[in-house]
């Protein structure tokens, strides 16, 4: 009994040290993520849709209309080229939308995602409050509507993105983070 006691505490605290020791970021990759952000040239190429779950939604998963491996609530939409580029002081995003329309506006077959090149207004960037990152957010209008847009960057190379809009329910972006070039 006290041989497999001290197997569990061994095994465990094992298991504790290495989950700790892949999660924190090595300084090379934390000072590749400071040199993106201090040039403001980064770009998160989206892997996964992450729309709110609704019954739309839902029968659309049900239906099988969905690539592969994707759910209602996570879309795997890494072969459409999404992507959110910061150049400078400018914004420019291509994502494709899954989820409903809230307010009227207008439809177009050219433009049935998200879509914006401006010059954002309040744009900032923080470092992350809990562990090593950045935190940019960023208001743009593309002429109809307006978008609010939280970027979490990761020294890792992975972005998270958050995009509520005027006219849409939210939805939720992760991806690869990558340094822009024109």
């Amino acid at each position: 009994m006290k041989t497999l006691f001290k197997s569990t505490i061994l095994f465990l605290g094992v298991l504790v040290v290495s989950c700790a020791s892949s999660s924190k970021a090595t300084p090379e990759e934390i000072a590749a993520l400071d040199e993106m952000i201090s040039n403001k040239h980064f770009e998160v190429k989206a892997l996964w849709a992450q729309p709110l779950a609704n019954q739309s939604l839902n029968s659309i998963a049900s239906a099988g209309l969905l690539p592969q491996g994707s759910t209602a609530s996570r879309i795997d939409i890494s072969g459409s080229g999404g992507y959110l580029r910061v150049a400078g002081d400018s914004v420019i995003a291509d994502l494709p939308y899954f989820g409903e329309r809230r307010m009227g506006g207008y439809y177009s077959a050219n433009r049935i995602g998200i879509q914006f090149k401006d010059v954002p207004k309040e744009f900032s960037i923080d470092p992350a409050e809990k562990g090593s990152g950045y935190l940019v957010k960023f208001s743009v209008n593309d002429g109809v509507e307006n978008y609010q847009v939280i970027a979490q960057l990761y020294p890792n190379q992975t972005a998270r993105l958050t995009v509520a809009s005027s006219h849409r329910t939210n939805i939720w972006y992760q991806g690869n983070l990558s340094e822009y070039k024109e």
